[in-house]
């Protein structure tokens, strides 16, 4: 089971819930909040306590993970992904276990990389770098295109959703 979390859109005089500074990831039970930052991925932020220590004007207001998601899709398409399909290293039809996706930060150090879940959600990999150095044996990366791999996440999602 995902942990629960709550989303919080971060506004001010020129910004609303609609079109927001950003938006922070609530981990319910924990201190750690993660902020959807402009290349549209979660990243740690220390936002929520400056918020709320009153060191910055934002203003938080509550969001529903659609909400989230929607800001999310906007900032995902100024991005340019790069998509491939997790098999099993044994499987000799390459048929998909996972899906993974990666993109260069604006900054241009390192990389981004997401796996999609059965939650219906892409949420931080380190599923390359766990192959890259051996602790993960199951799995090998195989290069894919977007088309394919949104085709296999609806059928996954049709399959899950029974």
């Amino acid at each position: 089971m995902s942990p629960v979390h709550r989303y919080l859109a971060v506004v001010d005089d020129g910004h609303d819930v609609k079109d927001p500074v950003t938006v922070l990831q609530v981990f319910d039970g924990s201190s750690v909040a993660l902020q959807l930052n402009e290349d549209a991925a979660w990243v740690r932020s220390t936002l929520l306590d400056r918020i709320e220590a009153g060191e910055t004007p934002y203003r938080l207001r509550s969001i529903s993970p659609r909400a989230a998601a929607r800001i999310r899709a906007r900032r995902e398409r100024k991005i340019n992904f790069n998509f491939f399909l997790l098999v099993r290293d044994d499987d000799p039809t390459d048929t998909p276990a996972g899906v993974l996706r990666e993109w260069e930060p604006s900054g241009g150090s390192g990389l981004y990389a997401e796996t999609y879940t059965r939650e219906g959600e892409w949420t931080s990999s380190n599923v390359r770098l766990d192959i890259e150095r051996g602790s993960n044996i199951w799995a090998r990366i195989v290069p894919s295109d977007a088309s394919t791999v949104h085709q296999i996440i609806a059928s996954w999602n049709r399959r899950w959703k029974r």
